[in-house]
């Protein structure tokens, strides 16, 4: 059992999965959305042009692999495809792929009149697909084809290219039988785990980043190698471990060679990663192996999830502890713990409202917060200063902000800003040389107040825990 394996999927009050995984609610959301726009454009396309049409769900919402936008700004993408269906033999003229594109265009500038949340039809359409922008955080595409119902055959109508043979169903039969039962869970959350670094871990380089199909082959096929292995019974690890084994397996392939052939098209390869920014992918996945090698090597659990945080960043929570004193094999603490000041400001005029120590207990929207290590002395000479704010609750999850983080050597200082109801943490970690030396966790509840007098206060002493030395 890996030390971090409560954290990913288990019994803690946040997990890894919790906080990328789209709630039961938003996917009802998604879906009451997608399916009002199916009925109309089956029924309008089919009555306005005599084609029979119908849809299929494709990509990441079909795949049962989609996560929650991660960065404020940041869209759900749903796959709506739209298929016309005529016999060849029995068509005298057929319509051109960059017609049916016109009528789907037009069709979906007709809804987007009659449809309040709908407020952009994206102009000029995108190559292989129109796109359907609502104000609710997500998008629809919807890429075309015709389909030969005789032959089962799929076409995909490309503005410029015409027509293209991609037909997105063998792919996820394919999938299908990848894994099944609990196996095909655990696969689909090792998917979403890897989705979600990818969204982390590419904002500097996003010519890098890998695609979601190429990660989710990927995947498929390694877990795969792991079930047959030996023909042994397969005994399904603990997440933290099995994301561990599938990122080792895939860094070796990878170093081998490239190339991802589509699993029922040789002749595809599914790396788009251009040849100039395959080594900017392969130093960050080099990275998600040493963060997840390190959390195998940890001694507890918030030493394992510090160590997966450095891949996740804010994504990964941490143990329901405030104070992380980390000492050395003869029981010493490496350093005195952090105390974190926090002042609070009200704006419009700023003015100075309360300070609060290692935490705020109720604070307004609309505030500006000032975090500040009030005791630098304590802090060794060559340190680099961590502050990872981990949002929490419905209202970070739905504009899409779960966090962001902040380093930098003897930072003692960061700004933030309430924006939203819940309690949410600000991180500050210690590191000499990337080895942790104290963890101070600040709990903000925002609440929904105008704001709170000037005072000084001094939080309760919070849950202290210890943990052994190591390069996290």
């Amino acid at each position: 059992m890996g030390h971090a394996a409560r954290l990913f999927n288990g019994s803690a009050g946040q997990t890894l999965y919790g906080r990328v995984t789209p709630s039961p609610e938003q996917l009802a959301f998604l879906q009451a959305k997608w399916n009002a726009l199916a009925v109309h454009l089956t029924r309008e396309l089919a009555q306005r042009h005599g084609y029979p049409v119908s849809t299929w769900l494709q990509g990441s919402y079909k795949y049962a692999t989609l996560i929650k936008p991660v960065h404020k700004g940041e869209r759900y993408d749903v796959d709506l495809g739209l298929y016309f269906e005529w016999d060849p033999r029995e068509q005298n003229i057929e319509p051109a792929p960059r017609q049916l594109r016109d009528w789907v265009q037009r069709e979906l500038h007709a809804y987007q009149a009659r449809s309040a949340d709908l407020v952009e039809v994206v102009e000029p359409p995108k190559d292989r697909c129109s796109r359907a922008v609502y104000d609710q955080q997500f998008h629809i595409d919807t890429p075309t084809y015709h389909l030969d119902r005789r032959r089962d055959r799929r076409r995909l109508a490309h503005l410029d290219k015409g027509w293209e043979d991609r037909d997105p169903k063998p792919l996820y039969q394919w999938f299908k039988a990848a894994a099944d039962g609990d196996d095909r869970d655990q696969l689909r959350r090792l998917i979403r785990y890897l989705k979600a670094w990818a969204a982390i871990g590419f904002q500097d380089a996003p010519l890098a980043r890998p695609s979601s199909v190429m990660l989710s082959v990927l995947v498929a096929q390694s877990y795969g190698g792991f079930m047959m292995q030996l023909g042994r019974l397969w005994e399904r690890d603990d997440d933290d471990d099995a994301l561990l084994a599938v990122v080792r397996d895939v860094h070796d392939r990878l170093l081998r060679s490239p190339k991802v052939p589509n699993p029922i098209d040789d002749g595809e390869d599914l790396n788009r990663i251009a040849p100039e920014q395959w080594e900017a992918f392969l130093s960050r996945w080099q990275a998600l192996r040493d963060a997840a090698e390190a959390a195998q090597a940890a001694d507890d659990e918030i030493s394992a999830a510090l160590a997966w945080s450095q891949a996740f960043s804010f994504l990964m929570p941490l143990p329901e502890a405030e104070e992380v004193e980390v000492v050395n094999p003869a029981g010493r603490a490496l350093m005195v713990l952090p105390e974190v000041r926090v002042d609070v400001y009200a704006r419009n005029p700023r003015r100075h409202v309360a300070s609060h120590l290692n935490g705020v207990p109720g604070v307004a929207r609309d505030c500006d917060l000032v975090f500040t290590v009030a005791n630098p002395h304590v802090v060794p000479d060559m340190a680099t200063i961590e502050w990872t704010v981990r949002n929490d609750g419905q209202e970070s999850a739905a504009i899409g902000d779960l966090g962001h983080r902040w380093s930098g050597a003897r930072m003692f200082s960061v700004e933030e800003k309430t924006a939203y109801l819940g309690t949410h943490h600000m991180d500050c970690v210690i590191r000499v040389h990337g080895a942790v030396y104290a963890v101070r966790r600040a709990p903000v509840t925002v609440r929904d107040i105008k704001h709170l007098p000037s005072a000084a206060t001094n939080n309760p002493s919070w849950r202290r825990v210890k943990s052994a030395k190591k390069r996290w």
